[in-house]
C-alpha cells in the first residue's frame, strides 16, 4: 500500500495571500482614514461652535463695560465737571503741565472729589483698571490713578470722539500695553455731549486683558482644549491662559489659517477680513511644529484642530476667538476602531492560511491518487491473476 505524504504547497499559499491581502489591507486603510477624517470634521465643527458661543460671551462682556462708561458719561458729577469751557493753554504751558504730571502728578486731577468718586467706581468694577475724564481740549480733569498722559488731544480715540455730534457712539481700541504700564489693556472711550449734542469731553477706561481672559478661561475641551483671543491681522495673542504670551507671541499655526481662508492676506485696515465679510467661522488643522534641539528634532507645538469665529459685533476691532484641541486627543476615539480593524486583519490572515492549507491538501491528495492509478496500469496481467488467486485462497 502506498504511503501518502502531504505538504504545504507554497504556490497555493502565495496565490491566496496576494489575492486576498491587498484587498483587506487597502479596505482597512480606507476605512481608518475615512473614520479619521469624519471624526476630525466632527471635532472641528464642535470647536467652531464653542468659538461662536465664546465670542458671543466676549462681545456681551465688552458691551457691559461700554454701558458702564455710557452711564458714567451721563452722571451729574461728570457733566458738571465738564460744563465749564476748557481753558486755553499756550504750548509752553501745556508742556510744563505735562512734565509736572509725569514727575509728581497733579493733586487737582487725582485728589479731587471726582477723582475719588472714580476710584470708588473702579473698586466695584474690577475689570476697569483705570478711568479718567478729559475735557473738550483733551486735558485730563480727573483720574482714578496716576500715570499716562495729561493731554490726549493728539490721541486717536480722543479725535474720533471729539468729532461726534448729536448721536454718541463708543470708541473701542485694540488690546495694547499703555505707556508706562506693565499689563495689556483694552482702551474704551465714550463722549460726553451737552443738551445740544455738542462735545464737552469724554470718559476713557482701560479694561485689563486678564479680565477678558476670564471670559475665555471656562472654555475647556477635554484635557488639551482651550480658548484664545488673537488679532486677525497678524495672529498676535491678545488674551490667553499664558499671560507672558499676551502681545509677545503669535498664535502657533496662524500662517496656515491665513493661507486657508479666502480674503487673506489682509489689507492694512483689515477691510478684506471684516468689511466685506469674507471671513466666516470655521475650523482648520494646524500641523505640528518641530525645532532642532541638540541635533535632534523636538515637537514644540503639537498638531491641533482649531475652531474660530470673528468678533464681528464690536466695531473697529479685528479679533478672532479660537478654540483648539490637540489632534492626538481629538482622534483618540478612533484608536479603538483601529484595534478592531487590526484584529479583523489578523482573523482574515489566519483564514487565508487555513484555506490555503485545505486546498493544498486536496490538490496533493488528487496527485497521489493519480499516481497510484498509473502504477496499476503498468502491472503485468499474470501478476494481477496470481494476486487475485491468493486473495481467493
Amino acid at each position: 500500500m502506498a504511503k501518502q505524504k502531504y505538504y504545504l504547497d507554497t504556490r497555493v499559499l502565495t496565490a491566496f495571500f496576494f489575492a486576498a491581502m491587498p484587498f483587506v489591507a487597502f479596505g482597512s486603510f480606507i476605512v481608518v482614514n475615512m473614520a479619521k477624517n469624519q471624526l476630525r470634521d466632527s471635532v472641528g465643527v464642535g470647536l467652531e461652535q464653542r468659538a461662536v458661543q465664546t465670542k458671543l460671551t466676549l462681545e456681551r462682556h465688552i458691551g457691559e463695560q461700554i454701558l458702564e462708561l455710557r452711564l458714567l458719561a451721563r452722571e451729574p458729577v461728570v457733566t458738571d465737571a465738564l460744563s465749564r469751557p476748557a481753558a486755553a493753554l499756550s504750548p509752553e504751558e501745556a508742556r510744563r503741565l505735562e512734565q509736572a504730571w509725569s514727575s509728581d502728578g497733579d493733586p487737582a486731577v487725582v485728589e479731587s472729589s471726582l477723582a475719588r468718586w472714580l476710584r470708588d467706581v473702579t473698586a466695584v468694577r474690577p475689570g476697569l483698571k483705570s478711568i479718567r475724564v478729559v475735557d473738550a481740549s483733551g486735558r485730563v480733569v480727573a483720574s482714578s490713578g496716576r500715570g499716562g498722559r495729561l493731554f490726549h488731544d493728539e490721541s486717536a480715540w480722543f479725535k474720533e470722539l471729539a468729532a461726534q455730534e448729536g448721536d454718541a457712539q463708543a470708541w473701542i481700541g485694540d488690546i495694547e500695553r499703555p505707556r508706562g504700564a506693565s499689563l495689556a489693556a483694552l482702551e474704551l472711550g465714550y463722549p460726553v455731549l451737552d443738551e445740544d449734542g455738542l462735545f464737552r469731553g469724554a470718559v476713557r477706561g482701560l479694561l485689563d486683558a486678564r479680565d477678558l481672559y476670564g471670559v475665555l478661561a471656562p472654555v475647556r475641551v477635554g484635557r488639551t482644549g482651550h480658548a484664545t483671543l488673537i488679532r486677525a491681522t497678524d495672529g498676535m495673542i491678545l488674551a490667553s491662559d499664558e499671560g507672558d504670551r499676551i502681545l509677545n507671541a503669535t498664535f502657533p499655526g496662524f500662517p496656515s489659517l491665513s493661507g486657508a481662508i479666502e480674503g487673506f492676506p489682509l489689507a492694512a485696515d483689515g477691510e478684506a477680513l471684516f468689511g466685506k465679510a469674507r471671513i466666516r467661522r470655521g475650523y482648520w488643522t494646524v500641523q505640528e511644529v518641530k525645532k532642532e534641539v541638540e541635533g535632534r528634532q523636538v515637537v514644540v507645538e503639537p498638531a491641533r484642530v482649531v475652531g474660530f469665529s470673528p468678533v464681528d459685533q464690536i466695531p473697529s476691532v479685528l479679533w478672532l476667538v479660537t478654540v483648539e484641541q490637540d489632534l492626538e486627543e481629538a482622534l483618540h476615539p478612533i484608536q479603538s476602531v483601529t484595534r478592531y480593524l487590526w484584529l479583523h486583519f489578523i482573523g482574515v490572515f489566519i483564514t487565508v492560511i487555513l484555506l490555503a492549507l485545505y486546498f493544498s491538501f486536496k490538490l496533493e491528495q488528487r496527485v497521489v491518487d493519480d499516481d497510484l492509478h498509473l502504477h496499476e496500469e503498468h502491472i503485468p496481467s499474470s501478476l494481477k491473476a496470481r494476486a487475485e488467486a491468493d486473495r481467493e485462497e
